[in-house]
């Protein structure tokens, strides 16, 4: 009978520590969201770059869809930025393909205090967050 209160407590340990390791972040990356609002209309089409103000970090990036809601990846597969202080830049300008497929130049519908010269700087804490822009 000792054994077996003994095996079930050590088996609720593992299988405790084995959640914990679940829900965390294994890269150390933390989800970020938000929407991207341009004199009170969403922004469509912008990127939205994370960049980490530590030396050895590396940015993250995201497209704002018809209703100006982003996500910011790491990689093109891996979704987070790095925790910590970051200086944003928010642009609608640069090459894209159209919809026959052929190179295409935007033009950049936010002010360079956004973007070039950008003034932009936020804080990612681990976990999830929502950081929205209202330009």
């Amino acid at each position: 009978m000792r054994e077996t209160t003994h095996a079930v407590r050590c088996l609720t340990l593992i299988l405790f520590c084995l959640l914990l390791a679940g829900c965390g972040s294994e890269d150390g990356l933390a989800r970020v969201k938000g929407k991207v609002t341009l004199n009170g209309q969403p922004l469509e089409g912008a990127i939205v770059q994370f960049q980490p103000t530590a030396e050895d970090g590396s940015p993250s990036a995201g497209k704002t869809d018809a209703k100006g809601r982003y996500e910011l990846l790491y990689t093109f597969n891996t979704p987070g930025a790095m925790p910590g202080e970051h200086i944003v830049s928010i642009r609608t300008a640069g090459a894209y393909y159209d919809e026959e497929g052929s190179d295409a130049e935007r033009e950049e519908r936010v002010p360079a205090k956004y973007n070039t010269r950008t003034e932009l700087r936020r804080t990612v804490e681990r976990g999830t967050n929502t950081i929205n822009f209202e330009l």
